[in-house]
């Protein structure tokens, strides 16, 4: 079995091969990793192989088209970045004791599991706890903590960690024909995600960073300035994470260069005329950092998300 659409993830890849060559397989998976990585792209593909009429994930045949557009009769996905109730699992407990309608067996995908609330959860486990046959459940989680420890019990945990630079940057030169100075700029930028990669790729959003960047910095301050800024990144939605990344990893420039003066080690080599016109506070830039930690902690939440980026705003900027 090849994941020729994956990058990285070698011993993931290799792991899930073995289970299919010897059709063995658990009848609950979970994959654990930091957000963005490939782990619903590669659950995506092993239920493409799965269900594939030629067993290769050949994206041509009915049902790997069906996969793709998540319209497949046999698989049943769940996903929330906020929360998943009780009324989804009691759906999934009623299918899982029909036979599948044309797969060999069917398949639950729960992405987002840490989302699941107290009985959403415990509906799920009087499920996994006596499994009906034919039924494979992939949970899929960036906060593997936050999945209750009787539902990690039942499952075959498989880990996933971020994609290297060097993986990123070939990926982003050979298949999507960046140039090598921006590859290499968007592979640092993404911590190991693609899905980060692909949002720095767009230019919009690119030069809104720098405009993030002057804003924090004190090169462009201000309350109206700040207010400005959150309107636009808020009405990204799914960019919010990515930018408080990019915050995280620009305090860390600062940080490099105030402890050591090494302009060659910062992630932001671009912004590099911005970092250097001061002599930034250590102080201010650790408390900073602890800022933005709690903020993308806060995701988990449903906070109003405008107003509590306007605040992290306006309390870090300089």
């Amino acid at each position: 079995m090849e994941f020729n659409s994956i990058i990285g993830h070698e011993r993931p890849r290799s792991l899930l091969a073995s289970l299919f060559e010897k059709n063995r397989f658990p009848h609950a998976l979970l994959f654990s990793g930091p957000p963005g990585v490939g782990k619903y792209t590669v659950a995506v593909e092993l239920v493409k192989h799965l269900f594939c009429e030629t067993k290769t994930a050949c994206g041509v045949c009915r049902p790997c088209q069906n996969v793709i557009r998540n319209g497949h009769p046999d698989l049943h996905t769940i996903r929330s970045e906020t929360s998943i109730g009780i009324d989804e699992l009691r759906n999934v407990r009623k299918e899982v004791y029909e036979s599948p309608y044309e797969a060999p067996l069917r398949v639950i995908l729960i992405d987002g599991a840490e989302q699941m609330t107290h009985e959403a959860a415990n509906a799920l486990l009087k499920t996994l706890e006596e499994p009906p046959p034919l039924n494979l459940f992939f949970l899929i989680t960036s906060s593997e903590k936050d999945v209750p420890l009787t539902i990690r019990s039942r499952c075959m945990h498989i880990g996933f960690g971020p994609i290297s630079t060097g993986q990123m940057k070939s990926h982003l030169v050979k298949t999507l024909h960046l140039p090598e100075r921006k590859a290499e700029l968007v592979a640092s930028l993404s911590w190991g995600s693609m899905s980060s990669a692909f949002f720095w790729m767009d230019e919009e959003n690119f030069a809104m960073r720098r405009r993030l960047a002057e804003l924090v910095i004190g090169k462009k301050k201000g309350f109206v300035a700040a207010t400005g800024v959150s309107e636009i990144i808020i009405s990204y939605e799914k960019g919010l994470r990515f930018y408080l990344y990019f915050l995280l990893s620009l305090f860390r420039d600062l940080w490099v260069l105030n402890q050591t003066g090494d302009a060659h080690a910062l992630v932001n080599g671009d912004l590099r005329e911005l970092l250097e016109t001061n002599t930034w506070d250590v102080a201010w830039v650790e408390r900073s950092i602890y800022k933005v930690q709690e903020a993308l902690e806060s995701l988990r939440y449903n906070i109003n998300r405008w107003l509590a980026f306007e605040h992290l705003a306006l309390s870090i900027m300089r």
